[in-house]
């Protein structure tokens, strides 16, 4: 999951919603992704046949997320662990596909399962540098 969605998972009444019970999920920023490609494309002989497991450096909790956005923004925000029929229901309205609908919903079950948990070393032994936490990218991208 990209970092800079994160914040528009946040609904009304500040609210974050899904069925991701106490999941975490290793978020990465886009520019993170981008210099790893750079480095990459920069000498491609050494990367030939080499695959990472690209990540960012922390796996957070939805409540820690929420907790991250709140603190940056200001305001209170919450998680709500939704049941999975609950998700479906509360999305049903925005007049997209199914696929779209089970898109949206598997994210967060995917986040419960844990197969988004774990955390790679790659973009820093590829890059040199570390990926960016949620909150250093809300300390660069405030609002």
């Amino acid at each position: 999951m990209y970092i800079d969605f994160v914040p528009s998972l946040v609904g009304t009444e500040n609210i974050i919603r899904g069925p991701a019970g106490s999941g975490r999920v290793s978020i990465v920023a886009r520019e993170d992704i981008a210099r790893l490609a750079a480095a990459v494309l920069a000498d491609p002989d050494r990367y030939v046949g080499v695959t990472y497991d690209v990540t960012g450096r922390e796996a957070l909790s939805m409540e820690e997320i929420a907790a991250t956005i709140g603190a940056a923004r200001g305001r209170e925000v919450r998680f709500y662990d939704e049941t999975v029929e609950e998700a479906y229901a509360s999305r049903e309205g925005y007049g997209v596909p199914g696929w779209q609908l089970d898109a949206w919903v598997s994210t967060y079950t995917a986040i419960r399962s844990g197969i988004l948990a774990p955390v790679s070393n790659a973009l820093e032994y590829v890059t040199g540098r570390a990926p960016m936490t949620l909150a250093e990218y809300f300390g660069a991208n405030p609002e």
